[in-house]
């Protein structure tokens, strides 16, 4: 995924950052501290079967100092609503990072 990002920086360098600027207005628009924010990615990215955001939000909630037991539980609480399987796939995902 990475290489795929980084194509897209460099052939839309606009729509990146103008991407950019959304996500930041977003995660400024609230009372949330960026380890909370960076949880409910991970559960949004569970649910949306999307282990590219898994794996992004798992580095990024481990830099706002989420602890491997607060990334797990994020993709716990994803599990009712989601099924199983998306939790299951987003669990190895993180799992994959937090153990590299």
């Amino acid at each position: 995924m990475p290489k795929l990002l980084d194509d897209f920086k460099k052939d839309f360098p606009d729509t990146w950052q103008a991407y950019e600027k959304l996500k930041g207005a977003c995660d400024q628009a609230g009372p949330l501290d960026t380890k909370t924010a960076e949880l409910i990615k991970i559960g949004i990215s569970t649910a949306m079967e999307h282990q590219g955001g898994v794996f992004a939000h798992v580095s990024q909630a481990r830099k706002a100092g989420a602890t491997s037991e607060e990334i797990y539980h994020a993709i716990l609480l994803a599990t009712g609503l989601a099924g199983f399987p998306a939790a299951l796939a987003a669990f190895a995902s993180a799992k994959e990072q937090l153990e590299n």
